[in-house]
Parts: structure tokens; sequence; C-alpha cells
């Protein structure tokens, strides 16, 4: 009875957790959908006074400053009498050109067509593999469950460049880590047991004086994408002092392929005796997503700040496997179980959404920090992958049911020219 009842509050805690994972993905997704959708108006609203003109003048107002000190330059240049005429002549044509090519720039809207992104990024997890218990003393007292290997915040980094190809279509591609997920726990005393049938056969398992969990994780992610890119102009006088100035708001319409790795180990060491001798359960587990994805990105500037931010679903097939390392009873010197694995494949969901505010140092370089969501689901998680039983297939099954949630904040640069 005590297993039955066990094994419910796993189920119902997985449901649990995938229940708060599928809300908060809905209303991050929400809420993007409705910021966009506001910019958008107010851009398409905008633009139809057709600010074209008073940008140019103010543009090309801008560049007057760079033209003069050229011109002065090339005076001097006939003042010396040193420079070649025909290569003076050609400097200052090409002076001119790339200050006609900045005018023309400016006016523009984008104003790029090449970007890059780095960001730093710090992410939390969630811990859906259930609250079974993993040590529990001689009196039946739990002291260790899956939940106290709960990892912490993970570090990681993500790259992205993209390119407008046309007035209407561009490409990116980008790649996403997060590294250092890691929890672990430790129980110390007498009577330490791992869960039956497995302590029974296995001597450090069923006496020991301490046990040390561990678990780790690692996610990949690479994505190539195409985008349909609508940008509008809007008029303003607000914030910069100079009359009217306007700004390019865009919206994206992404379509692409995207693959994502889960990488986890989990190990139970428990040590008794003296001198001390130590019995290890340890498993690997692997969960490849790779399909198809679509998804929206809308990016709205003013002056020197911009606020931007993405949602990306992918429908995508997963290719999962976990591995089980042999279990040694140190003090007897035997195998009690020797190397077992499995695989499996599925249908998983893959989501992302940023939220972003970005500051423009200088007309290439920007600052940006933000706020990030994550959600996997059919995930092979290695603490799931456990199988305490003697039975002859033990270890032979595969659990990818896990769900992966994550959310946190981003900080970095990004350059558009």
């Amino acid at each position: 009875m005590h297993g039955g009842r066990v094994m419910r509050i796993a189920r119902n805690t997985r449901a649990f957790s995938h229940a708060i994972a599928l809300g908060r993905f809905v209303r991050g997704l929400i809420l993007l959908i409705a910021v966009s959708h506001a910019c958008w108006w107010a851009a398409s609203r905008a633009a139809e006074e057709d600010p074209v003109d008073t940008d140019i003048a103010l543009a090309f107002d801008e560049e007057d400053a760079e033209a003069d000190a050229a011109e002065a330059t090339a005076d001097e240049g006939d003042d010396d009498g040193a420079v070649d005429y025909a290569s003076f002549t050609t400097e200052r044509q090409m002076a001119a050109d790339e200050i006609t090519m900045r005018r023309i720039r400016r006016c523009c809207c984008p104003s790029w067509t090449n970007y890059a992104i780095f960001d730093v990024l710090f992410l939390q997890r969630n811990n859906s593999i259930g609250e079974q218990p993993l040590v529990t003393t001689n009196p039946g007292e739990v002291v260790m469950t899956k939940q106290d290997l709960q990892p912490g915040i993970g570090t990681g980094v993500r790259l992205f460049y993209g390119n407008l190809l046309t007035d209407a279509i561009g490409w990116e591609i980008g790649y996403l880590g997060i590294y250092g997920m890691t929890g672990d726990a430790l129980a110390q005393g007498e009577g330490l047991r791992l869960p039956p049938d497995l302590s029974s056969v296995v001597t450090n398992f069923g006496d020991a004086e301490e046990v040390r969990g561990l678990y780790r994780s690692t996610l990949n992610m690479a994505e190539a994408n195409l985008f349909l890119y609508d940008c509008r102009r809007e008029c303003h006088t607000s914030c910069c002092g100079r009359g009217c100035t306007t700004s390019c708001h865009c919206v994206d319409w992404i379509g692409g392929f995207v693959w994502a790795g889960l990488d986890e180990q989990a190990s139970l060491t428990a040590t008794c005796c003296d001198p001390p001798e130590s019995s290890s359960y340890s498993v690997q587990s692997t969960t490849n997503y790779f399909g198809g994805q679509i998804g929206m990105r809308g990016r709205r500037e003013w002056c020197r700040w911009a606020t931007e931010g993405w949602w990306k679903a992918g429908l995508c097939g997963t290719s999962a496997s976990q591995s089980q390392d042999p279990i040694y009873d140190t003090i007897t010197s035997l195998e009690e179980r020797g190397r077992r694995s499995s695989t499996d494949a599925g249908v998983a969901f893959l989501g992302n959404l940023n939220a972003a505010l970005i500051y423009k140092v200088t007309q290439v370089w920007r600052v940006r920090a933000g706020y990030n969501l994550i959600w996997l689901t059919d995930a092979t998680q290695a603490p799931s992958q456990w199988d305490f039983s003697i039975a002859p297939d033990a270890g032979t099954g595969i659990n990818s049911n896990g769900t992966l949630f994550l959310h946190g904040a981003n900080l970095g640069l990004e350059a558009r020219w």
C-alpha cells in the first residue's frame, strides 16, 4: 500500500507540475501577443502620416557637419600642394559617396541589414521528477526524496546572426546553451536505506552511513529560420528634442527548423563501514528534439530605446535513450546488476518566449536585458529512470514523460549594421 501511495503522489505531482508550466507559458504567450499587436497598431496609425520627408531633411542636416569637416580637410591638402590631384579627387569623391550612403541608410526602415546578438543567460529550471523517497532510515523516516535534487540556477549563452535578404525576407541562425544545472543532496546517519528491493541485495544500499545524490543537466538548442518582415515608420517629437524624428517598428513572422538536446546524469552513492566502501547507482539519459517551428517577433524603437519580444513554438520528433552503469556490491565484490539501456521515440512540444529592453550606445552597438521562458515536453530525465526492483528486466525500461520548464534573465549585447 505504501508503494502504491508513493506512485500516486508522484503521478499527481507530475500532473500538477505540467499544469503549472502550461499555465505560465500560455499567460506569457498571451501577454507577448497583446503587446506585439498594440505596437503594430500604433506603428500602422503613425505610418499614415508618412513622415519620410521630415526624416530625410533631419538626416541630411545631421550629416552636414561631417561633410564640412571632410571639405575642410581637403582644402588643407590643396594649400600644402603635397597631395596628388588625381588621388585627392578620388579620395574626396569616396568620402562624399560614403556620406551620401550614410544619409540614405539613416532614412531607411530598418536602417540596418545585418544583426548579431550575444546574451548571457541565468535560468532556473523546475523539478518535475516527483516526490519518490530515495533514502529512509530503519524506522521508516524519509530523509531524501527526488525533490531534494532540485538543480540550482544554470548559466549559459545565446548567439544569433541574421541578414535581411530583400525588402521583405530575412534569415537567421541561432544557438542557445544552458550549462551547470546541478542539484545534490546528502543524508548522513546510521542505517540509511535505498528503496527496496535493491537494498536487500547490495550491502551498502541496505545499511549505509552516508548517501549522496547528484543530478546534472545540460541543454543545447540550435535553429535556422526564414522570416517575413514588415516595418513601419513613426514620427514623434517628445523624446529627442530635435523636432519630428522617425523611428522604425517591425514585425517578423518566423518559420524554420529547430533542434534541442537534453543530456542528464543522476547518481546515488551509498557509503558504509570502516574502512569506507561505496556502491553507486548511476544513470545517463539523452533526449534529442528535431522539427519545425513557427513564431512572431516584434521590435519597437524610440530614440535610443527599443523593446523586442518573440514567441516560438515547435512540434518535434524525439529520440530518447537511457543507460545504467553496472551495480557492484563493494563489500562482497559481486556485480549485482549488469549494464542496462533502452531507447524510445515520440512527438513533443518545444516553446520559447523572450522579452527584452534595449539601449543604443552607438550607431551599431546596443546593450540588452530581458526575461525568458523555455518549455520542453516528453523529456527523458535521468532520476526518473532509477529502477530499484530486482526483476531480471529491471533497468531496461524508459520513462520519457518528463517536462522541462526554465525561466530567468538575460543580459548581453547586440550589433546592427
